[in-house]
């Protein structure tokens, strides 16, 4: 090889593509968390309540909303389902911590999935990792 003569590397065409599987888990999971969510949040506040959690007594109970409300026709008919369900605030509370456990508990579990499982931390492009350790700095 020359001086002056240009080096290539071929390297294997990289996919840019996500597998299949890891998107349709993505879509299970983007659908079951809140339907889990929101069952396990129901449970936790018919649960607290039988054994005397400090649940704010605001949260509890039918909501009310104005007489206006239930004078238009599309604002009835979405308020009707919403009105008729019990310490509904309470439920969405419980869900939002629900659901930000249940999403950090599944983003972990991914993650470890991914890192066994997923492409090589080091492609054909990086350098290989110094094994060279530095000294300790002592004045």
């Amino acid at each position: 090889m020359g001086k002056y003569a240009k080096y290539t590397r071929q390297l294997p065409p990289r996919s840019r593509e996500t597998h299949p599987i890891w998107r349709g888990i993505g879509c299970i999971l983007i659908l079951i968390v809140p339907l889990l969510s929101f069952a396990g949040a129901a449970l936790l506040v018919n649960y607290g309540l039988s054994q005397g959690w400090p649940i704010p007594p605001e949260w509890l109970g039918y909501i009310k909303f104005p007489d206006w409300v239930w004078k238009i026709q599309f604002l009835a008919s979405i308020a009707g389902p919403i009105a008729s369900y019990n310490n509904l605030k309470a439920v969405l509370a419980f869900f939002f911590v629900v659901l930000m456990l249940l999403t950090g508990i599944y983003s972990t579990v991914y993650a470890f999935i991914y890192r066994g499982l997923g492409p090589p931390r080091y492609s054909a492009l990086d350098a290989p990792p110094s094994g060279r350790r530095t000294k300790r700095y002592k004045r």
